[in-house]
């Protein structure tokens, strides 16, 4: 199975990472950059231009990213994973407005014009929502509440907002994409 991942906001794709080596085991794992200061808009075209989505069998994404898998997944129709995801990142987004320096030290600037151009997460398409109850960036069980609805909502006790429990969520993923 391809999998394509999307990484978060001030983040980078690292195929070394203890998470995305965990996903591996499913399938060959890929990945993008993805500047999320960007207006939606270009930030998807960017994404769709990108990604080998003629291939890709699954996406997943954490974060932001878990917001981007879910409007990509929705648009093409392709299954997807949204690990700890953002359901309003202009709210998520909201407290980073300005310069900052993302976490391989490189500077960004994030304006109003562009946090103000997200939505909210869409609930139309095939998705597997995955959560960390001790998710300190992301409130987990406001997540849950609007989402559970619409897609099927696993957490998990502790963790963080990396998601501490990939490990344990392979065989939930199988299962997920086996009823896709």
């Amino acid at each position: 199975m391809n999998i394509h991942y999307l990484h978060g906001f001030a983040s980078a794709f690292d195929p070394d990472s203890a998470k995305l080596q965990t996903l591996g085991k499913l399938g060959p794992v890929s990945g993008q950059a993805i500047d999320y200061t960007l207006p939606t808009g270009q930030l998807i075209d960017n994404a769709l231009e990108q990604g080998p989505w003629d291939r890709v069998e699954l996406i997943a994404g954490t974060s932001m990213g878990g917001w981007l898998a879910a409007v990509l997944g929705t648009r093409l129709g392709i299954p997807f994973v949204a690990i700890n995801p953002s359901v309003q990142p202009q709210r998520t987004l909201g407290k980073y407005i300005g310069p900052g320096v993302d976490f391989q030290n490189q500077p960004y600037e994030l304006t109003a014009a562009a946090v103000d151009s997200y939505f909210n997460l869409p609930t139309g398409g095939q998705g597997l929502i995955l959560l960390d109850e001790g998710d300190e960036v992301i409130d987990a069980q406001a997540t849950r509440a609007a989402l559970q609805d619409h897609y099927p909502v696993i957490c998990f006790p502790g963790g963080n907002h990396r998601f501490a429990h990939m490990e344990a969520a392979l065989p939930k993923i199988q299962a997920f994409l086996e009823g896709c």
